[in-house]
């Protein structure tokens, strides 16, 4: 029995007031976001053979009064509706961002539910990921990945924002954590190789790094060499060149990384039944890669099958090798065809124009801070005491609002020290940030906006 849209619109205009944005067609009927008296509701309406009627959880249907065949139910905001949500409304549901393109990345700490941040990507050529969530992050905050999921997906509904969305879990270690980011619907997957990369070698002499590698297999040891040396590899406008000794030395470094990275992909990234983007994740080794290694380490992922589709680098880190040699690692990720990423952009690039146009617009800059930055504005404007605390928790001098900026001084240290802020530590009592910005829901939206802004007129 199809439903007409005027009768399920009124049936959920009568039990408060409809987010006419989240209103969506789903089989069998329709869902939308209700503000009832007692807090904001997801309101299902469908016919009394719908197949997802015994899906929704924390309430029951009632029948219509007019039509007993027509039933409504309002439901609480919790994971397992958050999942049908995204199940059942396509562009509420994260998707890949591939290779091509710009996007930028957020990082949502506090699990503030607003729907100006989807918004602001309307009708522009830059992809948002509104999740871009660690293990760090959540253990320091003590909050899960389902649950930043969960968040950008009422976000999103009620935005009504149809432009497309990506979310990514990012900094991943282990087998355990890969297969909870798959089973909770996560469009991109990054896995962490940096402490597999052996940092010792760079401090062995070339008699004993040369040592280690004559250890090795021999015809690993013969393909390596013919592979690299006496030959030039042309990227871009530029070509690459390998030294015998340094290439060695690279083989020790990289080889384990190179492994890690090939047997996670292998067992759980290589066939997946949705499109998945794989992020090589290099941000937190405080190693810039050179050209050299760079190429190396693209090469050897392709030559063992790994298919992927950003390769992540700390901008700060990175930051003095791209003024040196912008144009081999333009060059090295268009030759493999995958994007650059970029850590701590918020913190480390002033220019992103510059940057995106280098990489021929094929790029992903993760501002992890910025929503951050907007709810301290926010405290700093509205709640003295509670940012003094904050400011007492992370060791720092009070701030003024206006000092609360990327490319202050205090706005680079609370920005840092979101940890210390926000971190529910043993014995002490966890701040009211969430709260006090939730009750000032208006002039958070109008700093988020500002900052955001900001960034996308860089691009």
């Amino acid at each position: 029995m199809a439903i007409k849209r005027e009768i399920a619109e009124k049936m959920m205009g009568e039990k408060g007031t409809l987010l006419s944005s989240s209103f969506s067609v789903i089989p069998d009927g329709y869902l939308g976001l209700v503000d009832c008296t007692d807090g904001r509701r997801l309101a299902v309406v469908c016919s009394e053979k719908s197949k997802t009627n015994n899906a929704w959880n924390g309430a029951e249907f009632e029948p219509a009064a007019e039509n007993k065949k027509i039933k409504m139910g309002l439901f609480p905001l919790n994971p397992n509706n958050a999942a049908l949500v995204r199940r059942l409304v396509s562009w509420a549901s994260p998707s890949s961002c591939g290779v091509n393109g710009i996007s930028v990345a957020f990082s949502e700490w506090l699990g503030i539910v607003n729907s100006q941040l989807p918004n602001l990507f309307t009708h522009k050529q830059i992809k948002p990921v509104l999740v871009d969530f660690t293990p760090e992050h959540s253990n320091v905050l003590k909050r899960n990945f389902l649950e930043a999921m969960d968040t950008a997906t009422w976000s999103v509904l009620s935005s009504g924002y149809k432009g497309g969305w990506a979310a990514n879990a990012a900094g991943l270690k282990t087998e355990e954590e890969i297969v909870k980011a798959l089973l909770y619907g996560y469009s991109g997957i990054g896995v962490d190789c940096s402490d597999k990369i052996d940092r010792s070698v760079e401090k062995l002499s070339v008699e004993e790094s040369e040592k280690r590698f004559g250890e090795l297999d021999r015809d690993f040891k013969e393909a390596i060499d013919k592979s690299y040396l006496d030959a030039q590899f042309q990227v871009g406008d530029v070509t690459i060149t390998f030294e015998e000794k340094a290439l060695h030395r690279m083989v020790l470094e990289f080889g384990q990384a190179i492994m890690f990275l090939q047997n996670m992909y292998k067992d759980y990234l290589d066939d997946t039944p949705w499109d998945l983007d794989f992020e090589v994740d290099l941000s937190r080794c405080d190693k810039a890669l050179t050209p050299q290694e760079h190429y190396f380490l693209a090469n050897e992922l392709k030559r063992a099958a790994v298919k992927f589709d950003t390769l992540c680098v700390n901008a700060n880190t990175f930051k003095q090798e791209m003024k040196e040699n912008l144009a081999y690692h333009a060059g090295i990720a268009k030759v493999f065809d995958y994007r650059m990423s970029f850590g701590d952009a918020d913190l480390a690039l002033d220019d992103l124009a510059a940057v995106a146009k280098a990489f021929n617009y094929r790029v992903n800059f993760k501002l992890p801070h910025v929503l951050w930055m907007a709810a301290l504005q926010t405290i700093a404007k509205t709640d003295s005491e509670l940012m003094n605390r904050l400011a007492d928790r992370a060791g720092l001098t009070v701030p003024s609002a206006e000092a609360l900026a990327f490319g202050q001084d205090a706005g680079t240290a609370f920005a840092a020290a979101f940890g210390k802020a926000l971190g529910a530590e043993e014995g002490k009592e966890k701040l009211p940030v969430k709260e006090a910005v939730e009750k000032e829901q208006d002039l958070y939206g109008e700093n988020l906006t500002a900052l955001v802004n900001g960034f996308i007129r860089k691009l």
